[in-house]
């Protein structure tokens, strides 16, 4: 092949990443568009108004933690507040989206979802599993190709991390975990109150819990069907282990064939396994829950109450806050391909998500209604990340290899029972007491701040400025700047424990521990 043509084919490969990109990013523009619309079309229905626009620290401190799961840096933050360039949100958020913590980020996030606290060798089984979902949302791999993979997942878990979604240490998930699991996340659906009975509020029936079942029964015997059986009828004490043992030969005995939700049974027939049918299912585009499920479940992210509450339980008996925008942007993710950087992108950009939190005169309800942005709660991972980005790794117990066990602790000493609410703050007096009293980030982590930011930000204004930028990502206002200086200028303490006094208080206070 001659160079001329192997540079006209490398021209053309960045024209067309260009153009692709563009193109990405102005459907982005027209979601975010249609995002403003349908929200501004129901406040005005119900005599409501945007909250005015979150000013800079605001915003880089939001779209950062929502992307990053973390702070930002003292000098981006001192960058952005300076610019004036009017696209400067934009480019913020695309910078955010092509660097590799973002994928990390999300691995983080879904691998808590997909593996219990409690499993065996959970955190070095699941820290490859999180390493495997980063690469996949670094990708930008569609939703369907990950969800795809991890239902069909085979071989041995070290050669293949997928299948991490399948386990609980080294033994297989029971069927009825994989169902339940696999509804929720997939499906946006809680069809456990239906294993042992018709669920009372909602259409959902045992059939439909049984038949999804089904689609996991050849996980622990491959090649063949496990009998799955139907709760209340497995249970009988009158069954004894040689009556199951020839199951299909009892009367009354219900089995039931793999179901789709909905009552569609599979066609059993040729060499495809129940779960490559449940995954080609699940991921279509005509699935009426896939979609939804991860729209939902992202809006839910960015701003901690979905178009439907509660997020992993869409029926019909839970009607959509916003319907026709939770219709609307299903469909165009499923019709991008389930690109989740898309729909991150086109969520950040919206006049919605770039509301202040600051009330104002309205009240709960309007804020129910996006009328302006909620105040969510660092999750424990943000909580600890944005911590060491500030102080550094900490060195108890062995010094930095240690780190990712002292993660896991904070972590989970810090987590709450199942998914929490990001509206609601859960923590109480030990948790205070353990960042208060905590050997980890106070000592000589707090000192090395302090003396960095010393030396390179010579006067009090410049070094009172530099801790808020660091801690809070902004600037401090004129009343908190005096209170500081009036300290320095009392003399009781020397400007090294002032300074180090104000970074203790500003990493203790609830301003630090909330994302605005």
């Amino acid at each position: 092949m001659s160079r001329f043509l192997l540079v006209s084919l490398a021209i053309v490969e960045v024209l067309f990443s260009f153009s692709l990109g563009a193109s990405r990013a102005d459907e982005a523009t027209a979601l975010a568009e249609l995002i403003d619309r349908q929200i501004q079309t129901r406040l005005e229905s119900e005599k409501l108004t945007y909250a005015p626009q979150a000013d800079d620290a605001e915003f880089i401190r939001r779209v950062s933690l929502d992307l990053h799961g973390v702070v930002p840096a003292a000098d981006r933050t001192t960058q952005f507040l300076n610019s004036s360039d009017p696209n400067k949100q934009a480019q913020l958020i695309e910078e955010l989206l092509a660097s590799p913590r973002f994928g990390e980020y999300f691995g983080d996030v879904w691998r808590k979802r997909f593996i219990s606290p409690l499993a065996t060798d959970q955190r070095v089984q699941s820290d490859k599993f999180a390493g495997w979902l980063a690469a996949r949302f670094n990708n930008n791999d569609g939703w369907d190709q990950i969800a795809s993979d991890l239902l069909t997942a085979t071989g041995k878990l070290e050669d293949n991390a997928a299948v991490t979604y399948l386990i609980e240490g080294r033994f297989p998930l029971s069927v009825t975990d994989l169902t339940d699991l696999s509804s929720r996340y997939f499906l946006g659906v809680r069809l456990n109150c239906a294993q042992c009975h018709d669920h009372p509020f909602v259409d959902w029936k045992r059939q439909d819990y049984w038949g999804m079942a089904a689609f996991f029964a050849q996980i622990q015997t491959p090649g063949r069907a496990k009998m799955v059986y139907v709760a209340g009828v497995r249970d009988d004490p009158r069954m004894t282990l040689a009556t199951l043992k020839r199951a299909d030969t009892i009367e009354g005995l219900q089995l039931i064939a793999p179901t789709f939700l909905g009552g569609k049974e599979l066609k059993v027939g040729g060499k495809q396994t129940y779960r490559s049918a449940l995954a080609e299912w699940t991921t279509s585009r005509d699935n009426p829950y896939f979609a939804r499920a991860m729209v939902n479940r992202m809006w839910w992210h960015f701003f901690g109450r979905g178009i439907v509450n509660p997020v992993d339980d869409m029926h019909s008996g839970n009607t959509p806050s916003h319907p026709e925008l939770l219709d609307q942007l299903s469909r165009r993710f499923a019709e991008s391909g389930f690109d989740l950087k898309l729909l991150c992108r086109a969520i950040a950009s919206s006049r919605t998500y770039q509301q202040t939190s600051r009330p104002g005169d309205q009240d709960e309800a309007a804020s129910a209604l996006f009328a302006r942005m909620s105040i969510k709660v660092l999750t424990p991972e943000q909580l600890y990340d944005s911590l060491v980005s500030i102080l550094g790794v900490p060195s108890k117990g062995g010094g930095a290899s240690k780190g990712p066990a002292l993660r896991h602790e904070f972590c989970q000493f810090f987590a709450g029972d199942g998914e929490p609410d990001p509206l609601r703050y859960d923590r109480g007096i030990p948790h205070l007491l353990r960042l208060m009293n905590s050997p980890q980030f106070a000592g000589p982590n707090l000192n090395t701040l302090v003396s960095k930011i010393q030396a390179s930000h010579g006067s009090p204004d410049g070094v009172i400025e530099a801790l808020f930028l660091s801690i809070l990502s902004r600037r401090p206002t004129d009343v908190e700047s005096r209170l500081v200086k009036a300290q320095l200028d009392d003399g009781k303490v020397s400007p090294q424990n002032a300074y180090r006094e104000l970074a203790w208080a500003l990493l203790m206070s609830s301003e630090f521990s909330l994302n605005h």
